[in-house]
């Protein structure tokens, strides 16, 4: 089969260990820059976010922990 083999960093993996109910990735920009991504794997309730964006797996770590993570 042929196009992308893909291997998530040991940082994402460990994110998606802590946050089993998010798909979470690591994206980059045009300059490269990672951009880390999490969305529920299921709607939960009609206030939660649908996309959760953070420029560092800290960030999104701490996002992902507020009970009320704010969607940018």
């Amino acid at each position: 089969m042929t196009g992308y083999s893909l291997h998530p960093s040991r940082e994402v993996q460990r994110l998606r260990a802590e946050f089993p109910e998010h798909l979470i990735c690591e994206l980059h920009d045009e300059r490269g820059r990672p951009v880390f991504t999490a969305t529920r794997a299921r709607p939960c309730c009609p206030r939660s976010p649908d996309l959760v964006t953070a420029a560092t797996p800290v960030a999104l770590r701490e996002a992902l922990g507020r009970p009320s993570a704010g969607a940018r």
